[in-house]
């Protein structure tokens, strides 16, 4: 669908082109023409890490405006998700929307790593990967949208832009429209002129301005149901209108687990890890006891305890490796310190005999 067409939002959501419009583009299409959006490359979609929603939208593609509306929650665990599998190729420009007097909506730095971590990434990467600007007030928000240009253009290896909340400031009677407008059309003008995605959020679509439902080439509600949260796609130029799909998701949910999954099995973890570490790290060790001690770790911790570590669930080899070399080493001071007991014993029990034997009294 797109840009000129208006989009209407109202109790049923987001309405998109007649039944007459489509099958008159369908017959546009048989007689030769194409929609030009088809003609700008978009190379591989980013997958938000939401398997379910990826598979209703097919994931996050370059060029293309998102609006995600509904379920606040759901949208916070999501954009966190997002923003760290877009720092896996580039910077992402991250915009908030935060009214101290109202609804809360910002990112966490200790969920981006938690994230992170659970797929295997470098958490301070991703941390130093994304550009981040704040509007706490709807006169501020056209203020922040210019900063996230200026750092985006000055960048030049932005590949997702998003604002959260962006009808954060939006009132009762219109206020604040102006501002979500300006936000909207420079974040879709960025989008457009350097190919990021670019992902509007609102925790209501009904609150959004037609300039930002219009902007919206993808658009997708989301709605707490039993069991998770049903998410509707309204708009798509690609794909069929309305579906759904049910997404598994716990209130109580920081991000990690709704987040798919993309570290390797845990053996070959641990393989190249290994394999790594012999070759950069034990090569320069200088002690010669260092080495024996990382061989011993390799022989009686890790090796031993292989299927310990597979099963604990901690997605990166080396912390679980970290753990059970822990675990080894206060099981060997534990046995360490039992021996010990027992020698000082065997010692106090000599020391008597040789007193009885010498005539004194034994010293207790």
């Amino acid at each position: 669908m797109g840009t000129g067409a208006r989009a209407h939002c109202g109790a049923g959501g987001v309405q998109g082109l007649p039944s007459e419009a489509s099958s008159g583009a369908a017959a546009l299409r048989g007689a030769g023409f194409v929609r030009a959006s088809s003609l700008q490359p978009r190379g591989e979609p980013l997958m938000t890490g939401c398997p379910a929603l990826d598979s209703l939208t097919g994931g996050i593609c370059s060029g293309v405006t998102y609006l995600f509306s509904g379920a606040p929650r759901f949208l916070d665990a999501l954009l966190h998700s997002i923003l760290v599998a877009g720092s896996s190729r580039g910077e992402v420009a991250y915009m908030n929307n935060t009214d101290y007097y109202g609804t809360r909506s910002e990112i966490s730095p200790g969920r981006i790593s938690l994230i992170a971590k659970h797929n295997g990434l470098d958490y301070g990467g991703v941390l130093e990967r994304i550009l981040f600007t704040a509007a706490y007030s709807r006169e501020r928000q056209p203020w922040a949208a210019g900063a996230l240009e200026r750092a985006v253009r000055e960048s030049g290896r932005t590949v997702l832009i998003a604002a959260h909340d962006i009808s954060a400031f939006r009132g009762r009677a219109g206020e604040g429209t102006l501002e979500m407008d300006l936000v909207a059309s420079s974040l879709w003008r960025m989008a457009s002129e350097t190919g990021a995605a670019a992902i509007l959020t609102s925790r209501d679509c009904r609150l959004c301005s037609s300039l930002v439902l219009d902007l919206s080439q993808v658009v997708v509600d989301f709605r707490s149901v039993r069991g998770g949260v049903r998410a509707m796609l309204l708009r798509h130029p690609d794909r069929a209108t309305p579906a759904s799909a049910l997404i598994a998701f716990s209130e109580n949910c920081h991000g990690g687990d709704l987040m798919g999954r993309i570290t390797p099995p845990f053996r070959q973890s641990y393989q190249e890890l290994l394999g790594s570490l012999r070759g950069a790290y034990l090569q320069l060790m200088r002690c010669q006891e260092n080495r024996s001690g990382f061989d011993l770790l390799v022989r009686d911790a890790w090796d031993r305890e292989y299927a310990a570590m597979a099963a604990s669930g901690i997605p990166i080899a080396l912390d679980v490796m970290n753990l059970t070399a822990n675990a080894h080493n206060r099981g060997e001071i534990e046995a360490l310190k039992r021996d010990l007991a027992e020698k000082e014993a065997r010692i106090k029990a000599l020391e008597a005999k040789v007193a009885v034997l010498e005539g004194r009294t034994p010293d207790h």
